[in-house]
């Protein structure tokens, strides 16, 4: 019998993966050895030695085998004329090779478990809401989110460490489930929203002027990411505005650099929250700007909305879109900001009205 098919044929006998008839073959080599040819004797014998498996290298496990291999090989050409040879000698040598075999099982074993374990913490899935959809999901703890059109989000398989970390670009509408030893941070590009439990809304599109984290119920602390330092504590109803270096228009520091400001919701009942009636599939605006309004536009249906008349970017409009189809939408907004407008396939074109 060669060296390797020794090894291979141990190996399956001492992991049960053996066939009958390789069974049979490793007993016929193991013929020679009278005094433990039977497989549970030399398992028996191994248990018994007191020898616990430790990490080997490969080097050192080749190296334990080319011996092995060699004492026994030598055994067996020698025995006709050293009848003295003691049965125990053969054991203990026998006995090497297969502890060899097992160490070398439970390192590669206990190598694949901790694998798997780290595979199974660093899963991540990430979902994408495409324009005109939004979507709700549950996540590993029983937090529920819905996520807005042009979202991006993601989250572990499962939340194992000190704290349930999300990522989002897009905007993201969160009922957290209460853990006060794991607390959950949603990152954005911009700042880092920590809570325990509590309903909120965070806004981060990266092509947005601001970035909005709207607080319902509960507590929330927001990091800036250019600035960790700074921990803002929003209460229910507030609301903080983070610029997203575009055209700022947000209160100074004492520095004069343009920072944050936190603002206080009006008072109106829940389904009014201009912040999150996307949720509902509404669209609510109040005195804002028609590009911010536009974009919103763009989200709901699916369009790309192209201004012709760059005035017609900073009217001042108001209104609610909730059910209306695109062209009801546009015809609701031309009712008290006169414009144009064409659409081409998923293509709206805005232009001033002549007067």
């Amino acid at each position: 019998m060669s060296k390797s098919r020794f090894i291979e044929l141990m190996a399956k006998s001492m992991g049960q993966t053996a066939s009958a008839e390789e069974l049979t073959e490793l007993d016929m080599f193991l013929e020679q050895f009278p005094d433990y040819k039977k497989k549970y004797n030399v398992t028996n014998a191994l248990k018994g030695n007191g020898t616990e498996a430790t990490e080997t290298k490969p080097e050192e496990i080749n190296g334990n085998l080319e011996e092995i291999w060699n004492r026994i090989k030598n055994l067996n050409e020698n025995s006709a004329n050293d009848t003295k040879i003691k049965p125990m000698f053969r054991w203990q040598w026998v006995a090497a090779a297969v502890l060899v075999l097992v160490t070398t099982g439970v390192l590669f074993y206990n190598r694949a478990a901790q694998q798997d374990t780290l595979t199974a913490e660093n899963i991540l899935h990430e979902i994408h809401v495409p324009y005109g959809k939004t979507e709700k999901l549950k996540l590993p703890d029983g937090t529920l989110v819905t996520l807005n059109a042009g979202s991006t989000f993601s989250y572990p398989e499962a939340f194992e460490k000190n704290s349930r970390d999300v990522s989002l670009t897009g905007e993201g509408f969160f009922e957290v489930t209460k853990n006060s030893k794991r607390p959950f941070l949603v990152h954005t590009a911009r700042l880092v929203v920590k809570v325990l439990g509590t309903v909120f809304n965070v806004k981060a599109y990266n092509n947005d002027k601001t970035v909005e984290t709207t607080l319902l119920k509960g507590k929330v602390q927001v990091e800036l990411k250019n600035n960790p330092e700074k921990k803002i504590i929003l209460l229910p109803n507030e609301k903080l505005i983070v610029v997203n270096n575009r055209e700022p228009k947000s209160v100074k520091s004492k520095e004069g650099k343009i920072e944050y400001q936190v603002t206080e919701l009006p008072d109106v009942k829940p389904d009014e929250v201009k912040e999150t009636a996307w949720v509902d599939n509404r669209i609510l605006f109040t005195n804002e700007m028609f590009e911010d309004v536009a974009a919103q536009i763009e989200r709901k249906y699916n369009v790309q909305v192209v201004f012709e008349d760059r005035a017609l970017r900073t009217e001042q409009i108001s209104g609610l879109l909730d059910k209306e189809t695109l062209k009801e939408a546009l015809g609701i907004i031309e009712l008290t900001t006169p414009f144009n407008f064409r659409v081409d396939g998923q293509t709206v074109y805005l232009s001033k009205k002549d007067k």
